[in-house]
């Protein structure tokens, strides 16, 4: 029942997303919302990106996708993002260690949240196979993800809470400038997880000016790079479409 679950949400995923491409066993999209925006102008917007991770098909010991240790996020050139429009983190990644959500929360203090909460928005789901080479169900685990504004200059941490095993990772990002058709890269260290690997991770991010967009770019590009521990890197790029407001007649 749990695989259908899972499998069930993956495809709700992909519907929310307008254009998604795979490579092997990673997928990635993204949304902004809204859809219609200046050709010049950056505006604030909200950020919804999303990757999905099959199980691994070049070890199949377990049930399971593979383990990634980075992420790197390449995102739009009509996209920006200023972190220093909003308050940084009051403790430091290491701080946020074994914390629930709620004392992370109090820890960084709310003024330093720049994702949304809430179910599909931002959360993600760990896959445990605990039989090795035996068919079976594997245990799906839901972790709530809350992001934060980092100590460091232009970082993001990425706390990510398992209520039902009582375990917290602590992800972090380092938003880096890009090349090519990209604009900005966010550079994500994944820890070691106590057991199983990411099957999806889905952040939704929206506060103040921190992410601003234009439509400069119609088609505008993204992309995920990951590498694991277990399985040879994987590379996905998709396109966006964004549409442009109309100037008003003088």
């Amino acid at each position: 029942m749990r695989k259908y679950v899972l499998l069930a949400a993956m495809a709700f995923v992909g519907m929310l997303l307008p254009s998604v491409a795979q490579a092997a066993v990673q997928s990635v999209g993204t949304k902004l919302t809204p859809t219609k925006l200046d050709k010049k102008k950056f505006k604030p917007v909200t950020l919804y990106d999303a990757a999905i991770t099959e199980n691994n098909d070049e070890d199949t010991t377990f049930t399971q996708p593979p383990s990634a240790d980075r992420t790197q996020v390449d995102f739009s050139k009509n996209l920006k993002f200023d972190p220093d429009a909003v308050p940084n983190c009051a403790t430091t990644a290491g701080g946020l260690q074994n914390t629930t959500t709620d004392t992370a929360k109090d820890l960084c203090g709310s003024k330093s949240i720049v994702s949304v909460s809430g179910a599909g928005k931002t959360e993600a789901t760990v896959i445990v196979d605990t039989v090795p080479n035996v068919p079976n169900d594997p245990i799906v685990v839901p972790v709530v993800v809350t992001a934060f504004n980092g100590a460091e200059k232009d970082t993001i941490y990425l706390h990510a809470r398992a209520d039902s095993v009582n375990n917290t990772s602590v992800l972090v990002g380092k938003l880096k400038k890009a090349s090519g058709s990209y604009g900005s890269t966010l550079d994500v260290t994944i820890p070691d997880l106590l057991a199983g690997a990411i099957a999806d991770f889905k952040t939704t991010v929206k506060a103040g000016k921190y992410v601003q967009a234009n439509c400069k770019d119609k088609t505008p590009n993204f992309g995920a790079r990951s590498e694991y521990e277990n399985h040879t890197p994987t590379k996905a790029t998709f396109t966006d479409k964004c549409k442009r407001k109309k100037k008003k007649k003088k």
